[in-house]
């Protein structure tokens, strides 16, 4: 299956597609549990808004037979809650010394179809957005659904450092390269 894969930039035509995979995680609970969502976010994203993001040059794809599988976006437009405690978090880190100084992309999000989990997709989404944002961003933060511990664990093998509790999730920061990767201190 997923020696069929593309991964590349996202296109326009991809919009829908990508909004399905965020929909269908959006509203999953887990274990049934209508309080365990699976994104826990203030302001969900709209179908315009992630064609916004798209066109912008900010989403990477995994795409089979013309349908996107999985993505991995940053969202420099539009304010999904949170996004200035994340700012006031990562200023406060880089005051302490605990993180380098840099420019900082705040929201990330990204998903894979349930049927390609386990395929490395979002890993090799997120290595090509780091490739071509490396020019524009030092680092990527995200934040992780307390709940949501199979992503917690994947995070740490695709390069993210857990930096602990805001409030509102696990903090986790990354480098767009290794060199900046490896100034993160834990």
């Amino acid at each position: 299956m997923a020696e069929d894969i593309e991964i590349r930039i996202a296109k326009p035509s991809d919009a829908e597609n990508l909004y399905k995979i965020y929909e269908y995680w959006n509203g999953s609970f887990i274990d049934g549990d209508e309080n365990k969502r699976y994104f826990v976010l203030k302001n969900n994203f709209t179908l315009p808004q992630i064609q916004k993001i798209i066109e912008g040059g900010y989403a990477t794809v995994a795409v089979e037979k013309n349908k996107c599988v999985s993505f991995y976006f940053i969202n420099p437009f539009f304010d999904t809650g949170n996004l200035q405690e994340r700012k006031d978090i990562i200023n406060n880190l880089i005051s302490k010394k605990v993180l380098p100084p840099g420019k900082f992309a705040f929201s990330l999000l990204s998903s894979t179809d349930v049927n390609y989990l386990g395929n490395g997709l979002n890993t090799k989404t997120l290595n090509l957005l780091r490739e071509i944002m490396k020019d524009k961003y030092d680092y990527f933060v995200g934040v992780m659904n307390y709940s949501n511990t199979a992503t917690h664990k994947s995070s740490l093998k695709m390069g993210w450092k857990h930096f602990g509790d805001t409030g509102f999730g696990l903090l986790a920061v990354t480098g767009t390269t290794e060199d900046r990767n490896d100034k993160l201190k834990l």
